[in-house]
């Protein structure tokens, strides 16, 4: 079987890191199927494949783009492919070969308004419309579909009348790379005064101006400072807006974009992680925060609750003084009774393993071309 894996997301952030993990995960199980890797052009100069069937190709073309529609699926054909794993929903659906999808989450499908977008309202509402045609198309066509929780599968068979035999869950984990480098790095303290912290964009769907709101309650009663890891063009540059309007600029710390040794820095000496967001795919901050001892304050939406139970602390994202209470709840723990609830919601975090989506992702890959496995 020859398999290709649409890898232009590779040096990405969320699916960059579900490719980074899968393809070696894969490459330790399955010693007998032929795979070739899609690459954009810096990538593909970086990228060693792993060693036995695996290959690389360069694939200069952008996600979300007329060639892709256009031109990719006649490379795909070109290469003659049992079948193409497609990790996002940047999905060439002229390509008549088989394909699989892997859907991290429906975030677009909820936050369908120009606020989402950098973009003119016309020219998202156009964006926005292209992404329905071509996610029906995709899901329809779709040999099989792997969401990395149950909350995304009952999601796309709501949104998309699915039948659920065609949806494979596959959770993501945390990253290797990541808890190898917690495993062994030194911690070293960033900042002389006592912070929360929060990791990723500022997308709209991530309501960080109800965080910014909540915190302008709890200031008032804790010293306490809110650092933002993460950074993007348009999204952060209006949030700053945002806090000089509410008076806190001298309270807020925007660090900007952080790699793996430096998160690890801020998640360890953080009071708490705060994940206010009102939709996530699977939330991996949360996961990445506990191994460094770091207990995240989170919002109280399905998929936390699928993945976590009552062992973390729950908050309504909607109201700024909800959130603000369950901080100020965590940063009033003692030091045994905060220490106790990280090791006890770190267990959890063990449960995910990429070798076990590796498994599931060839199983998947298996069955759409009728191949009996091992």
């Amino acid at each position: 079987m020859r398999i290709g894996i649409d890898a232009r997301l590779y040096s990405q952030t969320g699916v960059g890191r579900y490719l980074r993990n899968l393809i070696p995960n894969l490459a330790k199980i399955d010693k007998k199927n032929e795979y070739l890797v899609y690459l954009t052009g810096k990538d593909f100069r970086s990228f060693k494949p792993p060693k036995g069937h695996w290959q690389k190709k360069l694939l200069d073309i952008p996600w979300h783009s007329l060639k892709e529609q256009l031109v990719m699926p006649f490379i795909l054909s070109k290469d003659r492919l049992d079948l193409v794993h497609i990790p996002y929903f940047s999905i060439p659906v002229l390509y008549p070969g088989k394909f699989i999808l892997t859907v991290h989450d429906l975030i677009v499908d909820h936050f369908d308004t120009g606020k989402a977008s950098t973009k003119h309202p016309i020219f998202y509402k156009i964006k926005r419309l292209g992404y329905r045609i071509i996610m029906k198309i995709g899901i329809k066509r779709a040999a099989a579909i792997m969401a990395i929780s149950q909350t995304t599968k009952d999601e796309i068979i709501s949104h998309y009348r699915v039948v659920g035999s065609k949806i494979t869950v596959s959770p993501d984990a945390l990253d290797e790379n990541f808890l190898k480098i917690a495993n062994q790095q030194k911690r070293q303290n960033y900042y002389s005064f006592q912070y929360i912290l929060y990791v990723g964009n500022a997308y709209p769907h991530k309501n960080l101006e109800k965080l910014i709101d909540a915190f302008s309650i709890l200031v008032k009663t804790d010293d306490v400072r809110l650092v933002l890891a993460g950074d993007d063009h348009y999204f952060y540059p209006r949030l700053k807006k945002y806090v000089q309007k509410k008076q806190l600029t001298k309270k807020v710390v925007f660090y900007g974009h952080a790699n793996d040794r430096e998160l690890i820095n801020l998640y360890s000496s953080a009071r708490c992680l705060v994940f206010s967001s009102l939709m996530e795919g699977f939330g991996l901050p949360n996961l990445e925060a506990l191994v460094c001892g770091c207990l995240p304050v989170v919002s109280d939406i399905p998929v936390f609750k699928e993945i976590w139970g009552n062992k973390l602390i729950y908050f309504n994202p909607e109201k700024a003084e909800n959130i603000a209470v369950k901080i100020l709840e965590v940063l009033d723990y003692p030091k045994d009774i905060y220490q106790k609830k990280v090791q006890e919601a770190e267990r959890i975090v063990y449960n995910y393993q990429w070798s076990d989506t590796a498994w599931e992702t060839l199983k998947t890959y298996e069955n759409c071309l009728c191949v009996r496995s091992g």
